[in-house]
């Protein structure tokens, strides 16, 4: 599917339209990407500090997780539903998938701490 860009009138007839650049239209993008990848390298110490925590404090962990998970759940369905009520189908999609993309990567995030405690682990020992 291809996006329409809709220009005044008046502009046009002018020819004072100028067609966003590359990074205008798609900067935000990179800016999260770049991020991801900053907060990704950044995090490795942290993951390495995470294998000290106690029992306790790993529980507490866990049980914000879940209530992240469920604001998650709460804010993207009523996003998606507050899109579709507006007759924005095409907003309600990305909704729907950023939330569930970002719940997915919320459920998987204990698991690859764990797996990444092992991994120091091994290295610990070996």
């Amino acid at each position: 599917m291809r996006k329409t860009e809709r220009i005044n009138f008046g502009e046009f007839v002018r020819g004072e339209y100028q067609r966003p650049t590359h990074w205008q239209r798609h900067g935000f993008k990179y800016q999260i990407a770049g991020s991801a990848v900053i907060l990704l390298v950044t995090g490795a110490d942290i993951s390495f500090a995470a294998s000290a925590i106690d029992a306790k404090a790993n529980v507490l962990y866990y049980k914000i997780l879940d209530i992240g998970k469920w604001i998650i759940i709460f804010k993207g369905g009523i996003d998606t539903i507050k899109s579709v009520g507006a007759g924005d189908f095409d907003g309600a999609k990305k909704h729907f998938f950023s939330y569930l993309l970002v719940y997915l990567l919320l459920l998987a995030f204990p698991f690859g701490m764990d797996e990444v405690d092992k991994l120091f682990a091994d290295l610990k020992k070996g």
